[in-house]
């Protein structure tokens, strides 16, 4: 009994020895249609046994040819059937490639140069990227050399704080600041970006108080104060004086009006008889 069970294990072992391959699951590729049709009649297949696969457009074996081979092992197919896909010569700006081929095999490398006044991220003149199962092993890109600065714009009314210098690096700073009762409009900050500084600011006019006009509109100021210059946005409020009112009495605030990059619009105020008559006709 022990040795039939025995020879029985002898069996099995000689028979899975000899039949390890079934058939073998290839993406992005395929077999003959009859392997399908007839599986049970084809597979498992015996060690030494050989098959043949194809891959879909666009695809290719290891070694970038269209159609694989692969052989049945005591461990399996060797090589394990795979499908790669073909890699697209990748979009390149301010630079060129060397090769002119569109596509390329697994592991193929194709090999790039910037063009004058580019580098790339590494800061060389040229660099190269390897097809990958993913794809390409990382995008090649040429960007513009760091350039320095010249001495920063000057801007109407404003000035850089601090010495000038001739050339400023890539990525320093300076500040502006305006004359006296100017308004700073903008960034305060401007930066050397590549050559280039970024936007600058600009100073604001501020309104000066025209005491002849004040006396053609018959204005006073409401608040007391010495000087008679408000910066750009700033809110002014006027009384009429004795005897007389603001014509534009509809108006919440008629007395009031805003500093607008240097100018002034006066309210107007008249007789107070006049300004019941103009009411009345309205």
């Amino acid at each position: 009994m022990v040795v039939v069970f025995l020879g029985f294990l002898f069996v099995l072992v000689l028979l899975f020895s000899h039949t390890p391959c079934d058939l073998p699951q290839i993406e992005n590729g395929n077999l003959a249609q009859y392997y399908y049709s007839f599986k049970r009649y084809y597979f498992p297949m015996h060690k030494g046994k050989k098959l043949s696969y194809s891959c879909m457009v666009g695809y290719t074996t290891e070694s970038g040819t269209q159609d694989g081979r692969i052989t049945c092992t005591a461990k399996g197919w060797s090589p394990v059937p795979r499908c790669y896909r073909r890699c697209t010569k990748p979009l390149l700006e301010n630079g060129s490639f060397y090769s002119t081929e569109m596509d390329f095999k697994i592991h193929e490398k194709l090999q790039y140069q910037c063009n004058p006044g580019y580098h790339t991220p590494s800061g060389a003149t040229e660099d190269t990227v390897q097809c990958q199962p993913q794809g390409w092993s990382f995008q090649p890109s040429c960007i513009k050399k760091l350039g320095n600065c010249a001495s920063p714009p000057v801007i109407k009314n404003g000035a850089v704080l601090g010495p000038l210098l001739e050339s400023y690096k890539n990525g320093s700073w300076v500040e502006y600041g305006c004359q006296h009762y100017h308004f700073l409009d903008g960034p305060s900050t401007v930066y050397c970006d590549h050559g280039n500084w970024t936007e600058q600011p600009t100073c604001l006019e501020p309104c000066t108080l025209n005491v002849t006009d004040m006396d053609s509109n018959n204005l006073t100021l409401k608040w007391r104060r010495e000087e008679l210059v408000f910066l750009h946005g700033d809110l002014i409020e006027f009384e009429c004086k004795q005897g007389y009112s603001f014509l534009q009495t509809a108006i919440p605030s008629p007395g009031r009006t805003q500093c607008d990059h240097g100018r002034l619009n006066y309210p107007k105020c008249v007789i107070q008889g006049k300004a019941i008559i103009f009411k009345l006709c309205f």
